[in-house]
């Protein structure tokens, strides 16, 4: 069921607390080890919620929010970057393309994104071009049966992998979503 976009004209439920209840990332920030001042990469940002809430919990670190929304984008940098200080940058991107440098990151995320991707493996190994040697790769999105739009975990995995992340581990961090760390 890959493909399906998001439609802009729903971007305020993008902000539904609930997004962020329903994860619990502080188990996921555990699972990662990231040291505190790490770079961060959220693809597929939507209005950022999950870019500033990692933020608040991964201290000193910095955030680049990207989505292929250039109304996306304006949202975050007129609601969300005034107040995080200089720590998150937000800019458009192309699909299977993120216009970072190479061995940048120490994570990338997609959170309710692997759904949507035309092409996941491109972009998955893009995402590993900018990771750096330890770096790591967070895909969080439906569980089969939880939301109409969902990828099975199994074709998640096997993309992880074809894009070249050899170790993948999955964190129990939601009823609503599978959740992957790969590195």
């Amino acid at each position: 069921m890959s493909g399906h976009k998001f439609n802009i004209k729903k971007l305020e439920k993008l902000n539904n607390p609930h997004r962020i209840e329903m994860i619990d990332l502080e188990k996921i920030v555990e699972n990662l080890k990231l040291r505190d001042n790490s770079l961060l990469v959220d693809i597929g940002a939507g209005t950022g919620i999950f870019s500033e809430k990692l933020l608040e919990l991964i201290p000193k670190s910095n955030c680049y929010a990207l989505d292929i929304s250039r109304e996306m984008i304006d949202w975050i940098n007129l609601n969300r970057i005034p107040r995080l200080h200089g720590r998150l940058k937000a800019s458009v991107m192309e699909e299977s393309s993120i216009s970072l440098k190479e061995n940048l990151a120490d994570l990338v995320f997609m959170i309710t994104v692997h759904h949507e991707l035309d092409d996941a493996i491109v972009l998955l190994k893009d995402a590993k071009r900018v990771l750096n040697e330890d770096g790591k790769i967070l895909i969080c999105d439906w569980k089969e049966g939880s939301h109409k739009h969902f990828v099975k975990k199994d074709k998640i995995v096997n993309d992880l992998k074809e894009a070249g992340f050899e170790n993948i581990q999955e964190i129990d961090a939601s009823e609503d979503l599978v959740c992957l760390i790969g590195y």
